[in-house]
């Protein structure tokens, strides 16, 4: 085993450093700095947590969590909001897409990182298997999440082992129509996502699973994970990253793309899909869930043309910021199935599009959905 990779054992840190600390890491490891990396942490106290595409007023009830003083992170990956505690334990992978242990496609990373964390899963005693796109289950249930990102030319991994989680606490974060429609997210959400604690009657201590992670990673990226600390560039960049994730333009972003469209969408009650402006300008929203992940499609629709269009949502997208250029591509199109799939499918080819499990024939049906009430 000639191969060695380092390994930080965070342990438990500030709720919003879990989520900076990769790409402090991806930042110093494209940089050539550091070498391939595996984080394990947690966060001290709780947090509420976005996937890089999500629109955090759509999302979350942002007023609760202000109130209780619970931060809010915007995360560089993508997948769906969460409420994040001490009841996970992290496992974030960084590597350089020029290791030819790492894949490239997103579907084989996925498939191939997780076989670590489905293996301790396993030594305690679940019987937990992969689920494709990106979690992993037991008899149905989720009991991991993981998302992917890229900096530069590094690939970055996150998932958790869940030991304990807040299912009351989740849902009363989240952004729904009616208090009776919580109670009943709680319910699903229960039947949907199991724990360690809730299979095995109790967890085993975090160093126990950090030691059984370590050694399955060993064993399936077929490396050495020599134990080290955060270098002083990787500390900088956290200081630097800090004031970037703290900012009100980096959390609400998704919105901020389209400050226009974004103002007039305050006229849009949760249960309303279309508000009529002006004669034949109207502004409706269409919401679809792909294989991969929940779409939603803001429009500002005048005579039958897309004047202006907010794509957000869960699913996975890279290059991630190659979602905005996909809708001032589709600004000036007539709401024409056939033109706008072409758009799409041009995009996805010309840009090198890795969306696993939506494909453009998903947008197009949720541009479908968003004007059909016009």
């Amino acid at each position: 085993m000639s191969e060695t990779w380092r390994l930080l054992k965070l342990g438990a840190i500030d709720p919003l450093e879990t989520q900076i600390v990769y790409e402090a890491v991806a930042i110093a490891r494209n940089r050539k700095l550091v070498p391939d990396t595996i984080i394990f942490c947690w966060p001290k106290m709780p947090l509420v947590c976005i996937g890089f595409h999500q629109e955090v007023e759509k999302e979350i009830d942002y007023i609760y969590c202000q109130k209780n003083k619970i931060p809010v992170v915007r995360r560089i990956l993508g997948g769906g909001a969460v409420y994040l505690d001490e009841g996970q334990l992290f496992y974030q992978i960084i590597a350089s897409e020029e290791n030819p242990k790492i894949p490239n496609i997103i579907n084989k990373l996925f498939a191939k990182l997780l076989q670590a964390p489905i293996s301790t899963y396993h030594a305690i005693g679940i019987s937990a298997e992969y689920k494709p796109i990106n979690d992993i289950q037991i008899q149905g249930r989720k009991i991991s999440g993981n998302g992917v990102g890229k900096v530069g030319r590094v690939n970055i991994l996150t998932g958790n082992l869940i030991l304990d989680f807040n299912y009351d606490a989740m849902v009363r974060i989240l952004k729904v129509p009616s208090e009776k429609f919580r109670d009943k997210m709680i319910s699903t959400l229960r039947d949907r996502v199991t724990t360690i604690t809730r299979e095995l009657g109790q967890s085993p201590d975090k160093d126990v699973l950090m030691d059984l992670l370590k050694q399955n990673f060993e064993k399936f990226l077929e490396v050495g994970l020599i134990e080290d600390k955060l270098s002083k560039q990787e500390r900088k960049n956290l200081g630097n990253l800090r004031k970037k994730y703290l900012s009100k333009e980096w959390l609400f972003q998704t919105a901020l793309r389209h400050p226009e469209l974004s103002q007039k969408l305050q006229g849009l009650s949760e249960t309303e899909h279309v508000i009529k402006i002006a004669d034949e300008i109207y502004i409706c929203e269409g919401i679809f869930k792909s294989q991969g992940g929940l779409i939603r499609i803001t429009l500002e629709i005048d005579n039958g043309i897309i004047k202006d269009i907010l794509i957000s949502g869960d699913f996975e997208f890279f290059p991630k910021e190659d979602l905005s250029a996909m809708e001032k591509e589709l600004i000036g199109l007539a709401l024409n199935e056939g033109n706008l799939r072409e758009k799409i499918e041009k995009f996805y080819e010309t840009h090198s599009i890795q969306a696993p499990g939506t494909n453009p024939n998903d947008f197009v049906r949720t541009i479908q959905l968003a004007s059909q009430n016009i």
